[in-house]
């Protein structure tokens, strides 16, 4: 939350030497991994997350993110096939909402970020992509509230948005 991910970093590896598979420090660890564009560390750390949890929703989407730009087809499907099972997930949901998006598939974007923002109504990444989406597909008014919603759930939780843009953005739409 602080942005010292240093000193994150150094926490995390300090609980790994007590338990080697604790879940939250290997996720911890892996999106430590992302924000520094290390992607081969995050898949790593996500694996070894899998071999303690199969069925974790984080490492899942994770790793498919990570994989899914070579086929997103595959990844899709993989998705999907988990959402069967896990449907309330908003990682999940969020993954789906992220592949859609990067094929500007606009509206069924809006629907998984939509649910993922159901799922955990505070997450300001997920009020942000569902406000995005929600431009993207000419409907300001609408994504105006949820810019607004973004902003406000960010003072409580560290955004992987820039606050000052959805600043610039919301002033536009308010003209």
């Amino acid at each position: 939350q602080a942005n010292d991910l240093a000193g994150a970093r150094q926490s995390y590896e300090q609980v790994l030497k007590n338990d080697r598979k604790n879940i939250d420090a290997l996720l911890g660890l892996a999106a430590i991994a992302l924000r520094e564009n290390n992607p081969a560390a995050a898949e790593t750390l996500y694996l070894k997350v899998l071999e303690a949890d199969p069925k974790d929703a984080s490492a899942q989407a994770g790793l498919i993110n990570l994989r899914g730009q070579a086929d997103p087809s595959a990844a899709e499907s993989r998705l999907k096939g988990l959402l069967a099972t896990q449907p309330d997930s908003p990682t999940l949901n969020f993954a789906l909402g992220n592949l859609y998006a990067g094929q500007r598939r606009w509206p069924e974007a809006q629907l998984a970020y939509f649910n993922a923002h159901t799922a955990d109504p505070g997450n300001p990444d997920y009020l942000f992509n569902l406000a995005a989406s929600l431009d993207q597909m000419h409907l300001p008014k609408i994504a105006l509230d949820y810019y607004k919603g973004a902003l406000t759930a960010s003072t409580g939780r560290r955004p992987a948005f820039d606050p000052e843009q959805v600043r610039a953005r919301i002033a536009e739409l308010q003209r």
